[in-house]
C-alpha cells in the first residue's frame, strides 16, 4: 500500500512499503528456486546410488553363478584367483563405461532442471514488476482524477 508522501505535494506517493513488500516477495521467490535445486540435487545424489546399485545387480548375479559351479574340492587357487581378478577387471570396465556414459546424461538433466528453475523464477518476478508499474500507474492517474474531483466539488 502507498503511504502518504510529503504533506506539502499532494501529487506524489510515496512507495517504499510497496518496494520492501516486493523485495521480501523476491528473496522468497529465491529462496524457494534455491530449495527446488537443492532438491533436485538430492534427488541426483540418490539415483546415483540407485545406478550404482543396478550395476552391481549383474556382478553378484555372475558371482553367485560362478560360486555355484565351482567344486570346491578340486579347487586350484592359483587359477581361480586369476579367474577371479579377470572377472573382477572386466566386470569394473563395464561398470565404469556405463558411469561415465550415463553421468553426462544426468548432469545435463539437472542442469536443464536448475536452469528451469531460475528463469521460471525470473519470469515471476518481471510479471510481478511489470503488474505492480501498471498498478502504480493506475493509482496515479486514479488519485490526480480524484484529486480534481474533489476540487470540483470544493467550488
Amino acid at each position: 500500500m502507498a503511504n502518504k508522501a510529503k504533506k506539502n505535494d499532494k501529487s506524489r506517493f510515496d512507495f517504499s512499503d510497496s518496494t520492501t513488500a516486493i523485495r521480501k516477495t523476491a528473496k522468497s521467490i529465491n529462496a524457494q528456486v534455491q530449495e527446488t535445486a537443492n532438491e533436485i540435487v538430492e534427488d541426483l545424489k540418490e539415483n546415483g546410488t540407485q545406478l550404482a546399485d543396478m550395476a552391481m545387480e549383474p556382478v553378484k548375479k555372475a558371482y553367485d553363478k560362478v560360486a555355484d559351479q565351482i567344486n570346491w574340492e578340486y579347487l586350484d587357487l592359483a587359477k581361480a584367483t586369476k579367474k577371479a581378478n579377470n572377472f573382477v577387471f572386466d566386470t569394473t570396465e563395464e561398470i565404469v563405461d556405463g558411469v561415465l556414459e550415463n553421468g553426462p546424461k544426468w548432469q545435463g538433466v539437472a542442469e536443464k532442471a536448475i536452469n528451469g528453475g531460475l528463469k521460471l523464477a525470473a519470469k515471476q518476478q518481471d510479471m510481478m514488476f511489470d503488474t505492480l508499474e501498471t498498478v502504480k500507474g493506475q493509482f496515479v492517474k486514479s488519485s490526480k482524477r480524484f484529486q480534481k474531483l474533489l476540487s470540483n466539488k470544493a467550488n
